[in-house]
């Protein structure tokens, strides 16, 4: 398709609206997955240590292939750093990215797409000062930001449906990247998220595309932002996101046994439903034995290859959830997802909740 007629179409599209389209292929699209992802640096899979792992999308694409119905899997437009303007551009311009025919081909033949843009727009207006642990903004800039992040979503959605009318579309909600900056700063911080949000949520509904929401579930857990100087997720952090997709994703008949399961894949045992343990205001979760608090700067190490490496420097007041304990390296706790923090008096201070409540996480 030439750029000239993608562009025409478009502002068909936009002159009569956004309003979600049938799906005529639901059947064939829950047995033959094209599935591609669109976003910034939580879609490639930024770690909170500079580097690129696996994201929420690619636990997706695993589910998908656990169910043998995955097709394909496009990753390449999913880049860090991405505002609602790159990914609108991409599209626009048929930017090709990767082993494939471009972004339009690949638009035009999918099942499933996802997408989360909208977080940097807005982070590029605000000033972040990391001694302090302050953050600041002009309010008229974010409010205009705000408005061409609408404008982005509504032309990028537009775009999606204009090439293939069938594609499920899912759009994630933020979560709050800075939860380690103080109290005084998390009411502010809070409504821009509400806003941002509720503005994402709206142009998903209007589109007939599914909105997931993502501020919860990371809201209840800071050890998926392991590093305060760093927005991005852990690994545990971006399969939770990935739950989140999968069950709005997850195909009709998921929860059907095949006829026939292969040897390596084992039915896995459906999950049974517990209630939520509070213990001071934080939510235990199941396998925690206590918390950690950080009296003074200390070291957090990550275990690899037989060997700790040196991670960050942790900060007096942060608290942390913990796993384990164990002897290696002169007694470590474990703080999840290959984490730890070497037990020296006077730094830090180890806290368990009562029997009866580990008891109640556990179950």
């Amino acid at each position: 398709m030439s750029k000239p007629l993608v562009k025409i179409l478009f502002v068909l599209a936009l002159l009569v609206g956004i309003a979600g389209q049938p799906i005529t292929s639901l059947a064939a699209a829950e047995k033959n997955v094209n599935y591609v992802s669109l976003g910034d640096s939580l879609a490639a899979g930024q770690t909170p240590f500079k580097t690129i792992g696996k994201g929420y999308p690619d636990f997706i694409a695993e589910n998908f292939q656990q169910l043998d119905v995955l097709n394909s899997f496009v990753r390449d437009y999913a880049v860090s750093g991405y505002t609602t303007s790159d990914v609108l551009n991409d599209i626009t311009n048929n930017v090709t990215k990767g082993d494939n025919a471009g972004i339009q081909a690949v638009l035009s033949q999918a099942t499933h797409v996802t997408l989360d843009a909208g977080a940097n727009d807005i982070l590029k207006k605000l000033t972040i000062d990391k001694e302090k642990m302050s953050i600041s903004f002009v309010e008229d800039e974010v409010k205009q930001t705000l408005g061409e992040v609408q404008e982005n979503l509504v032309q990028i959605i537009t775009a999606v449906k204009t090439l293939n009318p069938d594609a499920k579309l899912y759009i994630m909600g933020y979560y709050n990247p800075f939860p380690h900056l103080p109290a005084e700063n998390q009411a502010v911080l809070g409504q821009a998220l509400k806003i941002l949000n509720a503005l994402i949520e709206q142009v998903a509904v209007k589109s007939g595309s599914v909105y997931v929401s993502t501020e919860d579930v990371i809201g209840e857990n800071i050890a998926y932002l392991p590093n305060p100087e760093d927005i991005h997720l852990s690994e545990d952090g971006y399969k939770a996101l990935s739950e989140l997709f999968w069950n709005v994703m997850k195909p009709s008949d998921a929860a059907e046994e095949p006829a026939e399961k292969p040897a390596d894949k084992p039915a896995a045992k459906p999950a049974k439903e517990s209630k939520a343990v509070y213990w001071d205001g934080m939510l235990l979760k199941k396998g925690q034995t206590g918390r950690l608090v950080i009296e003074k700067p200390i070291n957090l190490w990550k275990r690899a290859d037989g060997e700790l490496q040196f991670v960050r420097v942790l900060k007096p007041g942060e608290v942390y959830r913990v796993y384990r304990f164990d002897q290696e390296y002169g007694g470590q706790y474990g703080l999840g997802d290959g984490y730890y923090v070497t037990k020296i008096n006077d730094y830090v201070i180890y806290q368990t909740p009562s029997k009866e409540k580990l008891q109640q996480a556990a179950q």
